[in-house]
């Protein structure tokens, strides 16, 4: 994960100054960044607000400076930001938030990609990235096709911050403490996938029949649809359909409370009171 050749990123900012001023003056500033009393004709950058977006790395161009790139400690920051004060907004559709902090997550992962960490501090802003992703990609519901989000492309980062957390976790020395929540995550967010289940019977990663009950409260703050019958112990019952995958669930917009409650009542996994995804956000 980390390497010689590359810097370490110095800007300090959720996003680098030259950026801010260039949106500004472009007026391509997202509303979520406009500092309160300017959501006029001429809207001004909040600071506070701002955070980098997504520029897709041409071939040939030169790799941006250190002052450009934000440090693992910032991203951090960042991916802390997007969760708390981001992805849980009420003024904005499900859809426009989750384009919003997907779009800004995805810099986050290139700004890491791009510059020298530690193992540990790369795997807990990865971590910490797609359990925001998960959470804002959860809220959807089946007018996402008519809205900014494109499913498909959200669906498309999730199993992209997969890869990248999961190739951490194979290259790095670790251990790393909350590996063995993701890569269950991992395997029921694909239950259904033949890639997924390739890999849980070749590997021996989570034995899901013998394994279940740990993982069905990370999975209840994810899910829109729950069990229902959250005590039959039987990963199937995780979907709300027989055909259905578990990213299909993703999408799905029937809430049920009464098993949500039940299945959090049920389990461990996490600190009772904490929300998702605060609990795996460091």
């Amino acid at each position: 994960m980390s390497g010689s050749e590359l810097p370490v990123g110095t800007c300090l900012d959720m996003c680098p100054a030259a950026e801010r001023v260039q949106r500004e003056k472009e007026r391509r500033l997202h509303p979520f960044e406009v500092a309160p009393g300017y959501r006029g004709d001429q809207p001004r950058a909040d600071p506070q607000r701002v955070v980098k977006e997504y520029s897709r790395p041409a071939a040939g161009k030169i790799r941006p400076p250190p002052s450009q790139l934000r440090p693992p400690s910032v991203l951090l920051a960042t991916v802390r930001y997007l969760a708390s004060e981001v992805a849980e907004r009420t003024d904005a559709s499900p859809a426009e938030v989750a384009s919003f902090v997907a779009d800004r997550l995805r810099a986050v992962r290139l700004d890491l990609a791009l510059q020298s960490a530690g193992d540990a501090e790369v795997a807990l802003v990865l971590e910490a990235a797609l359990a925001v992703l998960l959470a804002v990609v959860a809220r959807l519901g089946p007018d996402t096709a008519h809205s900014p989000a494109d499913l498909m492309l959200l669906q498309a980062q999730v199993q992209e911050s997969f890869g990248s957390l999961r190739r951490c976790y194979a290259l790095g020395g670790g251990p790393h403490h909350r590996q063995a929540a993701f890569q269950g995550l991992f395997l029921l967010y694909n239950l259904g996938e033949s890639g997924s289940q390739r890999q849980s019977r070749a590997r021996g990663q989570v034995a899901i029949s013998a394994r279940w009950r740990p993982f069905t409260r990370f999975c209840s703050y994810l899910l829109p649809c729950v069990p229902a019958q959250p005590c039959v112990p039987s990963w199937q019952l995780t979907q709300p359909s027989a055909k259905a995958t578990l990213p299909a669930c993703f999408a799905c917009s029937g809430p049920c409370p009464t098993c949500r409650a039940v299945l959090c009542d049920a389990m461990w996994a996490v600190p009772a009171g904490e929300p998702w995804p605060a609990f795996l956000v460091p």
